[in-house]
């Protein structure tokens, strides 16, 4: 299941992507604000490559390849965006992209149509996104995005700050 919007095309994670997905967790500007400054192995990679490769084959949704259409109608790999259960009741949101595309408004253009997918066919009341509170971008893009902010909340060992957004009451 493809997404689109104006500028961005987004399509699952695949196998075949593990090279792509490597080179983007080591791009300084993610492992600065999401790996605590410690670039991953191939090894952690791959792990988290089959990670979203589960979660698309066990629940129908899960993170995209986001590609930044050129003017010459080519497309450029600019980062993932997606979704991924955090327990049985909520479900987690985010991206990650190249430091290059840092300032664009590319983030909350992709996640966009991905809380839009995930309101609309999964069974949650309501969306989570845990950011690193040293992570100033990802903060304010929540904000922006419609997520309010609740509490810090520690999740793998890490501190995060918790947004929730709720499911619209019909």
């Amino acid at each position: 299941m493809n997404l689109e919007t104006q500028r961005l095309f987004m399509r699952p994670i695949r196998a075949w992507d593990a090279d792509a997905l490597h080179r983007l967790q080591c791009d300084p500007l993610i492992v600065e604000s999401t790996m605590q400054g410690i670039p991953p192995t191939r090894e952690m990679s791959d792990a988290q490559l089959s990670f979203y490769l589960q979660e698309w084959q066990t629940y129908g949704i899960g993170f995209w390849m986001v590609y930044e259409r050129q003017d010459n109608g080519d497309l450029r790999f600019v980062g993932r965006s997606g979704v991924s259960r955090f327990d049985d009741s909520d479900i987690l949101i985010g991206c990650a992209l190249f430091g290059a595309t840092s300032g664009r408004r590319i983030g909350p253009e992709s996640l966009k149509p991905v809380i839009e997918l995930a309101l609309t066919t999964q069974p949650v009341d309501r969306l989570l996104a845990l950011i690193s509170p040293t992570n100033t971008r990802s903060l304010r893009m929540a904000t922006g995005l419609g997520f309010s902010c609740l509490r810090p909340i520690v999740a793998w060992g890490r501190e995060y700050q918790c947004y929730e957004m709720r499911r619209p009451t019909p």
